[in-house]
């Protein structure tokens, strides 16, 4: 079902904003492509629902227009593969225009504008969906001597002095707790206990000494992964793969790619203190935060069938902040953006795709390519040369 990645660039230029009647034209002619072929979604071979997917993309971006001009340039450019029409039908306006006649369309032109449609979600899954839960789930497992640390896979940009300061940070605004379970971080428990034994208290005072068989190691994780930002060994601009992520971030939500640009990716906005296997869930998008208001929010497994409930969720989290607020909380559209994709990717079935991509990936890392070409090499290559090698 879902086709391979796209070999050549895709290059939308900056427009202006469509106007009315164009963007309500634009948007009627989708939700018709939607409705004729929603359908299909039941009978491919491999669980994924990409018109769904297609759908579910439009109803949480922000910037509509770029998704509109993305998503009729990739029919576009299937149906002038497919026709022998001449005009450039990857232009909004003429591809608007030749749609206007597919009740007419011989089966074959109808099967493009299908596969064109395929071909934008397969763009959002190898450009955007498939790197953050590549990226996010590096996480080595922690070990007594680097408990409460920031994973070294993430330092790409930052310094060791910045990240340094970045974890010592987030222990401090988080009171040394992990966000989801409230456990209070074992290194730093028994370093307490060498000066105050049995008395040792928590950053709020309260006695610590009767949770200690609930403590674990902490990590300070990313809420949109490091790497998003690094340049490549020997590069002096973004991989043109990290230069399409970002742009389709600016689609979801504009102010997102600006916070997190550069060295601010190392910034306490976004970075929260979890336990490994909620740094795990959360870096695969399997548990999210739902925005209730403020700095409080409701973290939930997203599948609400899952059965594998390692976590005693659901929870209501107020965020902590430091008294005198000289370190940022969590930033709210950060973790908004993390829950719409999460949510995005399950109801899809999206999450489930890529996770079998990334098994398959990791299989055949260190040994021989399948000869049936079931090995998924162009993601592989894709990954590793725009964004794994960072």
């Amino acid at each position: 079902m879902a086709l391979p990645v796209l070999q050549h660039r895709v290059i939308i230029p900056e427009r202006p904003p469509l106007m009315l009647a164009e963007y309500a034209r634009a948007m009627n002619t989708f939700d018709t492509l939607i409705t004729q072929f929603q359908d299909r979604d039941h009978i491919n071979n491999t669980g994924l629902k990409p018109i769904l997917l297609t759908r579910l993309v439009r109803d949480q971006v922000i910037d509509k227009d770029t998704f509109l001009r993305f998503c009729f340039y990739f029919i576009g450019e299937e149906l002038g593969g497919a026709s022998n029409n001449n005009y450039n039908l990857t232009e909004l306006s003429a591809c608007l225009s030749y749609l206007n006649s597919r009740s007419t369309w011989a089966a074959e032109i109808i099967e493009a504008l299908y596969n064109g449609l395929v071909n934008f979600t397969n763009f959002i899954i190898d450009n955007l969906f498939m790197p953050l839960k590549a990226l996010s789930t590096k996480t080595p497992n922690s070990t007594p001597g680097s408990a409460c640390h920031l994973l070294p896979q993430e330092a790409g940009i930052g310094t060791p002095q910045r990240i340094e300061e970045l974890r010592d940070n987030c222990l401090k605004r988080d009171r040394h707790r992990c966000v989801v379970t409230r456990y209070f971080c074992r290194v730093e428990a028994r370093a307490r206990s060498k000066v105050d034994g049995e008395r040792l208290v928590d950053d709020d005072g309260a006695g610590l000494y009767a949770e200690r068989s609930t403590m674990e190691d902490l990590e300070v994780a990313h809420i949109f992964p490091h790497s998003l930002m690094a340049l490549n060994k020997g590069e002096q601009t973004l991989s043109e793969s990290k230069q399409l992520a970002h742009k389709l971030l600016n689609m979801f939500d504009p102010s997102v790619v600006p916070r997190i640009s550069g060295c601010d990716i190392d910034k306490p906005s976004n970075a929260i203190t979890l336990i490994e296997r909620a740094h795990t869930m959360f870096g695969n998008f399997e548990i999210a935060f739902e925005h209730l208001g403020g700095h409080t929010y409701k973290i939930d497994y997203v599948d609400p069938e899952e059965i594998f409930t390692n976590l005693d969720l659901p929870v209501t989290r107020t965020l902590l902040l430091t008294p005198d607020r000289s370190i940022d909380p969590p930033a709210v559209d950060l973790l908004k953006l993390h829950y719409a994709i999460a949510k995005v990717l399950h109801m899809s079935a999206a999450g489930e795709y890529i996770d079998n991509v990334l098994r398959k990936m990791d299989e055949t890392y260190g040994r021989q390519l399948n000869a049936n070409g079931s090995t998924p090499i162009d993601h592989y290559i894709r990954l590793k040369l725009g964004f794994v090698m960072s």
